[in-house]
């Protein structure tokens, strides 16, 4: 276990007694891009959250990078960068000024730290804008903010929910380059996507996620198989065919037929 970046061990989840996850298990493993896929309501924000300590697991047992989180639920974090769903950006400052405010918090050395902001406000095309405030900036100059934000400390584990979102076609070339580089240095990725394209050429490994649970696990061409799908089939096909047999009801055993010589 204290090999993998990141364990996963019979994780359940509820919320107002409705279940969000329920007895997820799954690793990744160091230089590793992980995809989490499914539709709305699968689970994966929800699992995301209780790995970077936003949300208390009701079950199970979630290992970062070798410590347990709730037995260890501050260690583990200087190690992890996180990127949410939804970011929350402070208006009031400068892009500059914001990731100068991360990386200090991240206790960076000055020197380092202002080597990482050029570096990354140059490779994301953010340096007309790093001096502006935030509340002039758009979606996906948001966007880029916030993911330079959760990779500025070179994180061992890169948590990523819906990275693109909004993000243009050169933006998320850059970002991509950016996550095969936490990997190219043996940290891993674990990202939550709609757009399966992406993450058919990103991810190594992917779990497919329904009400709650791990349908599939595995490369691409192993959730070909599972679905039975054709050695050619995207990945959207794969991802359609095996939700779609995960929302089926259980076909209902035939009733049995009471044999007219079996005395009652």
């Amino acid at each position: 276990m204290a090999s993998s970046a990141l364990v996963i061990q019979g994780l359940h989840k509820r919320y107002d007694g409705k279940p969000a996850v329920e007895g997820l298990s799954l690793s990744v493993e160091p230089g590793e891009v992980f995809g989490l896929i499914g539709p709305n309501g699968a689970g994966k924000t929800t699992t995301l959250k209780v790995v970077v300590g936003l949300l208390k697991p009701d079950y199970g047992r979630v290992v970062v990078g070798g410590h347990d989180i709730l037995a260890s639920p501050y260690d583990y974090k200087a190690a992890v960068g996180y990127l949410p769903e939804t970011t929350n950006l402070p208006d009031y400052l400068t892009g500059l000024e914001f990731l100068a405010f991360v990386g200090r918090l991240r206790d960076m050395p000055r020197d380092v730290l202002e080597a990482r902001i050029t570096a990354l406000v140059r490779r994301l095309g953010l340096e007309s804008a790093a001096r502006d405030l935030i509340v002039t900036y758009s979606k996906g100059m948001r966007q880029k903010t916030a993911f330079a934000a959760s990779v500025i400390h070179n994180p061992q584990l890169l948590i990523l929910d819906e990275p693109l979102a909004g993000v243009d076609p050169a933006g998320q070339y850059e970002l991509k380059g950016e996550v095969h580089e936490v990997t190219r240095r043996g940290g891993s990725v674990i990202v939550s996507t709609h757009m399966l394209d992406t993450a058919e050429k990103l991810c190594d490994r992917l779990a497919v996620m329904h009400r709650g649970r791990i349908v599939a696990l595995g490369t691409l061409a192993e959730l070909r198989s599972v679905a039975q799908a054709g050695a050619d089939a995207t990945l959207e096909q794969v991802f359609l065919r095996l939700t779609e047999e995960a929302g089926q009801p259980p076909t209902p055993e035939p009733p049995r037929r009471r044999s007219p010589f079996r005395r009652s």
